[in-house]
This record gives C-alpha cells, sequence and structure tokens, in this order.
C-alpha cells in the first residue's frame, strides 16, 4: 500500500496488517472499503475514527461505523437547510433537545434543565430519600 504522507516502516506495516486483517473479516461494500483504505493510507487506524467517538469503555469506535453512520446522514439529508440537517442528524443519534410531551423543563441557575416529573420518579425509588 502506498501511503499519503511518511510513515515509520513499523507504522506502515502495522497499518497495512490491521487493513488487510480488518477487510478480510468485516463485510462491506466496495464504496466501504475504498473509504477505509484512504482513511489508512493516510496513516490511521482501522480502528480509530475522525469524530473523536468512544464506545463505553474507552474503546474508540472504528472507522467504518462512523462512516456509516455520517453517509446516511448525508444521503438523508441532502437539499436540506443547514438547520434542518442539524436536527435530523441530533434526532438520528437521539440527541435531539425535544422536551418529553408530558414534562415540565425547569432550567436551575446554572443552565441545566430538569424533567420534573423523572426527578420525582428517581427520588422516589431512592433508599435513603
Amino acid at each position: 500500500m502506498k501511503f499519503n504522507r511518511y510513515l515509520p516502516e513499523a507504522t506502515r506495516t502495522l497499518l497495512e496488517e490491521q487493513y488487510k486483517d480488518y477487510i478480510k473479516h468485516t463485510p462491506m461494500t466496495k464504496k466501504e472499503q475504498r473509504a477505509v483504505q484512504e482513511w489508512v493510507k493516510d496513516g490511521h487506524s482501522v480502528y480509530e475514527n475522525n469524530s473523536g467517538g468512544w464506545y463505553d469503555g474507552g474503546v474508540p469506535v472504528e472507522f467504518l461505523t462512523v462512516w456509516r453512520d455520517e453517509e446516511y446522514i448525508r444521503t438523508h439529508t441532502r437539499g436540506m437547510t443547514p438547520e434542518e440537517r442539524q436536527k435530523f442528524a441530533l434526532s438520528y443519534y437521539g440527541w435531539d433537545d425535544d422536551p418529553a410531551p408530558d414534562s415540565e423543563a425547569l432550567s436551575d441557575a446554572e443552565g441545566y434543565i430538569f424533567d420534573r416529573e423523572l426527578i420525582k420518579k428517581i427520588e422516589a425509588e431512592l433508599p435513603f430519600a
């Protein structure tokens, strides 16, 4: 594999081995394989991503997983305004800011928003309340 920048021999060898093993064991389309190959040629591991995404336990999300999510969002947001794209992406990841329909939001002094009904439910379950 020809890399797009200088890398020490040991790093090139490691990245090539990871890439070969990854494409051998991970089902993907030709388009996905090209994206992964370009990522590795730029000097990155298939096991890291450009978004800084991590799983629980401190394990980085694989590049292809992030790429697939981003490609899905790009595909479904063509023709949308930037605000619509942002709302779609936030909703896709479950981060939309729409309040629950039956809850009343309350802001505290630091700017956090609390759901009163949820807090009451949690407090009721606490053994030391």
